[in-house]
């Protein structure tokens, strides 16, 4: 039987399966290598639970109820793109794989996944992300935000954000379209502080506004939809 050998990186995974067993499995098994592991039933969630968390690998299922996992793993991409996305589907056509590397996946595996190929592909990519906190040179990006620092990159400059300002920002990078409604901004908010409404939640987005434009952002940035929330609209990396 061959071994497999932990990383010396921890990665920060998030599992998203809508099979609850399986989901449970590979969430217990990841952590058992040392990993900080999500386990999540629906592409929504991770807006919700993991909005301001800093994500270096995506487990994804395809067929999941609301959203599907190809939506989920091009919005991911594009919010996070040097992160890992793995896709794991019953789907094994050809096109169907095309689709999932054309949609950002980095590896598509057809189930059942066999735990140690699982685990080889986890930890080749911790060898990745170990070669850049290395010094490999990073993918450029014109804004990106540092949430373990709390700091935003721009061109212009580096400017400090709050705990909550990164949590928004974040969770509307990674959100389909970069949008979300004030209820889902609210609840996230819920989570780190008392002082939540949505006159609060405004005067957050008036300082995040101005901190995008410190940082050398241009154009609107943060849109107030009506009767609705706001959306992004400045391409943002989450690092």
């Amino acid at each position: 039987m061959n071994r497999v050998v932990m990383t010396r990186i921890r990665l920060s995974i998030v599992v998203v399966e809508d099979h609850d067993d399986l989901r449970a499995q590979l969430v217990e098994l990841l952590a058992q290598h040392g990993h900080t592991v999500h386990g999540l039933s629906c592409a929504e969630a991770i807006d919700e639970q993991c909005g301001g968390c800093p994500v270096d690998l995506l487990i994804v299922d395809l067929n999941l109820p609301g959203e599907d996992g190809l939506s989920l793993a091009r919005r991911f991409r594009a919010a996070q793109p040097g992160a890992g996305i793995f896709v794991t589907t019953a789907r094994d056509q050809l096109a169907d794989r095309v689709a999932g590397y054309e949609g950002g996946a980095d590896i598509y595996f057809s189930k059942p996944v066999a735990p140690a190929e699982l685990l080889a592909a986890v930890q080749a990519l911790a060898r990745r992300v170990e070669s850049t906190l290395l010094g490999a040179p990073a993918a450029p990006a014109s804004l990106k935000l540092e949430t373990a620092r709390l700091v935003l990159h721009g061109p212009v400059g580096n400017i400090a954000v709050t705990n909550d300002e990164a949590l928004i920002l974040a969770a509307l990078a990674r959100a389909a379209s970069r949008r979300l409604e004030s209820w889902q901004l609210l609840e996230l908010l819920e989570k780190t502080t008392r002082d939540v409404s949505k006159a609060n939640l405004e005067i957050r987005l008036v300082r995040l506004r101005k901190k995008l434009a410190q940082a050398g952002a241009t154009g609107p940035t943060i849109r107030a939809l009506r009767n609705q929330g706001y959306q992004l609209c400045v391409p943002l990396q989450v690092l």
